[in-house]
């Protein structure tokens, strides 16, 4: 190979590999959408969307964050809302015993598994 035809390669191969480190720096499920119902095989950090009923609902003492108790399956799930997320927008708008589809990102807090809300939106009710 001559001069300009190693160069060529050595850039292809330098684009090929930074098209692979954004695509594993950007998980494929974030850039398709793919967020997948909360099971017992959901992982922590996993984009996950729970529906059911609102059991309950309270604004912590510090920070004025939102916290929603989730009827889900066989057990209740906590979704946390942080107060720079919506947590007051979506406290007006929401009810005890109202249908909710939350989405955000599964994680663990004391023990227990909890959702944290992403962005207002991601709260989707509808009045039973």
């Amino acid at each position: 190979m001559e001069k300009e035809e190693k160069i060529v390669v050595v850039l292809l191969v330098m684009a090929i590999l930074s098209l692979a480190v954004a695509y594993f720096t950007y998980l494929p499920g974030e850039l398709t959408g793919d967020i997948r119902p909360l099971t017992d095989s959901s992982g922590l950090g996993e984009k996950v969307f729970v529906e059911g009923t609102v059991l309950s609902k309270r604004i912590t003492y510090t920070g004025d964050h939102l916290i929603l108790e989730v009827d889900h399956s066989t057990q209740p799930i906590t979704v946390f809302i942080p107060n720079n997320r919506g947590a007051e927008e979506i406290n007006e708008r929401i009810s005890t015993n109202d249908q909710v589809r939350v989405t955000g990102i599964l994680d663990e807090y004391e023990g227990e598994l909890e959702i944290i809300v992403q962005k207002a939106k991601d709260v989707k009710f509808f009045r039973s």
